[in-house]
């Protein structure tokens, strides 16, 4: 319910006629704050210009502005009234400021602004306007006003710069106005200045000097004076051209070439700078001008065709009141014209010797690096050859070793069995049997060199079947039988062979009987058992 009745017509009424009561509180409270106070705004004007003296008063509802009084304060004290402004009767203004005061049209009460016509600057000072109220009495308020002097900038130049001088001004400018002006210089000369102020009863003076060492470099240039002045929409600038008196080097041109007897239109020519404009004499030394011959200027012309008349020392004069120079020229005649060198001619001719140059040398780095790679080339080559050889030189040595052992176990036991008388029983003494035993496994070590090749004949042995390789045992057991008298080494080494099964019975398919001998068949891997059971 209270909610309810918060937010019904009724509340909402009563809401909107207290917001409506603040604000004529707030409305109120603000007439009276200014109640009482004149406005007034402090200003600045410029020399000749219209200035506004403003002065506003808020009266209150039941308060009367009856008239606005101006006024100017001296420094004795005093005030010197300037206008008066009556909204019933009219305006009064001064004698003093009779013309120059200017009031609002028509007359407002509460509002006592005035403008004031070319502005003096005797006009500044403080101004007073007096608000005179029915029945509150009277109100005032204060401005300042400020007239600002903008200043009349005046460059002036300084003594005759002549290079080789010191120190010296090249120009000064001086600016005067209120408040003092601010100078300052633009410019590519090097150099330094100095400021100086003088203080006048309504404005202030400022001197700027600019100082420079000449140098002939100088001639020509821009010196700048800027002003600064509030006064001013923008900044003033006055430019002085520098100029430099100085005389230069002196040089003669035009027979560098070389003269010759009929040589047309020669002509001598004196060049030297200088400030002011040099002027120029020609003489001859030891001898007078030759005839038909004019100076004009900078130039000695030889107006007829040239003799060995002609030659001789030619002394140019030069000066320009700062100073003066000589120079001389030797002029020589030739009896025939020199021959002229054609530059495009020999442009060309170097540009074609360089070209085949460059070529030549282009060449002859593609030959040497081609040559280097041949030989690299070739090194790499017979080294492949050499590695090449190497390798089967050590498998042909491996392969006559291995068939120079077979054939060494064949010799000997050919031999053993002829020296027994063709008995069996002979094979088997054990000193013969140790001995070639012995010989037999150390040749046979010779051949075993690298693993690699153990592996490949293990693996060509592995492919014999198994029934062939018992087969053939078991043919050769029945042809030999083993006899008891052997001795322990003999055993051991019998046991050795017929004890590993697996390898022995691969091995004895490659062997054959005969006469009490065991021979290994004809094959192209050269395999055979040695004395000590092992498998080559």
């Amino acid at each position: 319910m209270p909610r309810a009745h918060r937010d019904s017509p009724a509340a909402g009424g009563m809401r909107w006629h207290w917001l409506w009561l603040k604000a004529l509180l707030v409305v109120q409270f603000s007439a009276d704050s200014l109640a009482g106070i004149v406005q007034t705004k402090s200003t600045t004007a410029v020399l000749g210009a219209d200035v506004v003296l403003s002065c506003y008063y808020q009266a209150k509802s039941d308060e009367k502005v009856t008239q606005v009084v101006w006024s100017k304060k001296v420094p004795n004290g005093q005030n010197i009234q300037i206008a008066i402004l009556n909204p019933e009767f009219g305006a009064y203004i001064s004698d003093l400021y009779s013309g120059r005061i200017k009031e609002n049209a028509p007359l407002l009460p509460q509002n006592g602004t005035i403008t004031m016509k070319n502005a003096v600057q005797a006009d500044e000072g403080l101004y007073q306007c007096l608000v005179n109220t029915f029945p509150d009495g009277n109100f005032e308020g204060e401005l300042t006003l400020k007239v600002l002097v903008p200043p009349l900038p005046t460059l002036i130049e300084g003594p005759p710069l002549v290079e080789g001088d010191g120190k010296t001004q090249a120009a000064s400018c001086t600016a005067e106005g209120n408040p003092a002006p601010i100078l300052f210089w633009e410019t590519e000369v090097r150099g330094t200045n100095t400021t100086r102020k003088t203080t006048h009863p309504r404005s202030e003076s400022v001197t700027s000097e600019f100082f420079v060492v000449p140098t002939r470099s100088m001639n020509g240039k821009t010196l700048t004076c800027v002003v600064y002045h509030p006064g001013f929409e923008r900044e003033k600038r006055i430019k002085h051209i520098i100029g430099i008196k100085y005389l230069g080097d002196v040089t003669i041109k035009g027979h560098e070439e070389g003269w010759f007897a009929g040589k047309d239109d020669a002509v001598l020519k004196c060049l030297c700078e200088g400030n002011p404009t040099p002027e120029y004499k020609w003489s001859r030394v030891n001898h007078s001008m030759p005839n038909a011959v004019k100076a004009e200027g900078n130039s000695l012309i030889f107006q007829n065709p040239l003799s060995g008349e002609d030659a001789g020392v030619y002394i140019c004069h030069v000066s320009n009141g700062i100073s003066s120079r000589t120079s001389s020229a030797t002029v020589s005649i030739s009896e025939s014209e020199p021959r002229k060198v054609d530059v495009v001619s020999v442009s060309l001719v170097t540009v074609g010797v360089v070209t085949a140059l460059l070529l030549v040398i282009l060449v002859i780095t593609v030959l040497l690096v081609n040559r280097h790679h041949k030989r690299r080339t070739k090194r790499l080559s017979e080294k492949i050859e050499e590695l090449s050889t190497l390798s089967r030189e050590a498998s042909r040595r491996r392969l006559n070793s291995t068939s120079a052992s077979t054939d060494t176990k064949m010799q000997l036991e050919e031999s053993m069995h002829l020296r027994s008388g063709n008995h069996p029983d002979s094979l088997r003494d054990p000193s013969i049997s140790s001995m070639m035993g012995e010989e037999l496994d150390r040749r046979s070590y010779s051949t075993l060199t690298t693993v690699r090749e153990t592996e490949t004949q293990t693996e060509l042995l592995s492919t014999v079947p198994d029934e062939d390789v018992k087969e053939e045992n078991e043919d050769v057991t029945d042809q030999e039988e083993v006899p008891q008298d052997r001795d322990t080494d003999q055993d051991e080494r019998y046991v050795t062979v017929t004890g590993n099964q697996p390898f022995i019975k691969q091995g004895m398919a490659h062997f054959y009987q005969e006469n009490g001998t065991l021979r290994a068949k004809p094959t192209a891997n050269g395999i055979y058992i040695n004395g000590r059971g092992h498998l080559v």
